[in-house]
């Protein structure tokens, strides 16, 4: 089994610094309310939370951009935001950590989605979502498809963050793909199974195992069936490679080697799992700004694998910085 040098990892985290990277994909603000639990509510058999604190993080796609931000990489976010109080956090949130805003396009017909999660005794007890799905109109998609262009003018990699809420979909993937093409820069994919079709002559996709099951209709458990099912995925959409989470099992890097497929399997790096929330923008944000960086797959994926081991310690929607990383090895 191979293993990532803390020296090879330094490199590697040094060389990422300032590449800036695309992320386009479903914005969302992520909402926590924390709070004591003491009684149970008499209207009903449910715990009463007292709320005593209350935060909100960057959450899909804008947790990628926040991810590479933390590793040192300029992210260039493009997405869609409502024209309301959750977007405008989403605004000066990223103005606040200096990633600038001039990809964000304000929708007004479309609120901004906003899961809140309701923590007490240090346990989610609640989520609950408030979003409206769809294809934007074509006004947004036309401004959204210019900036895409713009901002791709500039990157080394893109990453796109597909939730399903409505801003990945032929229109905007054609774009991406035209740009990313004509730039021979990688384009790496979070996918949902829906939109299988989308992501044809993409870089890579990171799926989680279940997620890799539904996209190809095969069961993807044990390593012999995972090996079936990314052969498949790759061969249907003609990707260059795969990385499949396998949360407790680690991760496995899927590809082509000398006309062959070749399969590294990275066993998992938590040392404890505190909540998974936004551990797959870790990964995708890690591995693609490695990418970008020219390191090689196998150390792309194991810096992932690292850095998704920082965040599933700590609670709620967070980032690993090289700090955090380099700590760990």
């Amino acid at each position: 089994m191979i293993r990532l040098s803390s020296d090879r990892a330094e490199e590697m985290l040094a060389s990422i610094q300032g590449q800036q990277i695309l992320v386009f994909g479903d914005l969302m603000l992520d909402e926590y309310l924390f709070g004591e639990v003491n009684r149970i509510s008499p209207e009903a058999p449910v715990p009463i939370v007292r709320v005593t604190k209350e935060k909100w993080v960057l959450g899909g796609a804008a947790n990628v951009a926040s991810n590479l931000r933390s590793m040192g990489a300029e992210p260039l976010l493009a997405g869609i935001v409502g024209s309301d109080e959750a977007g405008a956090r989403i605004r000066k949130k990223m103005l606040d950590m200096g990633a600038g805003g001039e990809g964000l396009v304000d929708s007004p017909s479309q609120p901004t989605t906003i899961k809140t999660r309701v923590i007490g005794q240090h346990q989610q007890m609640l989520r609950i979502d408030r979003e409206v799905t769809g294809l934007p109109n074509r006004e947004v998609l036309e401004k959204l498809m210019a900036r895409l262009r713009k901002m791709a003018k500039n990157a080394s990699a893109i990453i796109i963050s597909d939730y399903a809420k409505g801003a990945v979909c032929p229109h905007t993937i054609d774009t991406i793909r035209e740009v990313a093409n004509n730039r021979r820069i990688p384009w790496i994919v979070d996918p949902k199974p829906a939109h299988k079709g989308l992501y044809s002559g993409a870089s890579a996709l990171t799926p989680n195992a279940k997620e890799l099951s539904e996209l190809t209709g095969l069961p993807a458990t044990t390593d012999a069936e995972m090996d079936a099912a990314s052969s498949k995925l790759v061969s249907d959409l003609g990707l260059a490679g795969l990385l499949v989470t396998r949360s407790e099992k680690g991760v496995a890097l899927v590809v082509p080697d000398g006309g062959r497929q070749s399969t590294v399997l990275i066993p998992t790096d938590a040392k404890e799992v505190f909540d998974v929330s936004g551990a797959g923008d870790t990964v995708i944000a890690a591995f693609t700004a490695a990418l970008a960086a020219k390191a090689a797959w196998p150390e792309a994926a194991m810096l992932a694998n690292v850095a998704a081991g920082v965040v599933v310690a700590k609670m709620g929607t967070a980032t690993a910085s090289p700090m955090e990383i380099l700590s760990r090895l």
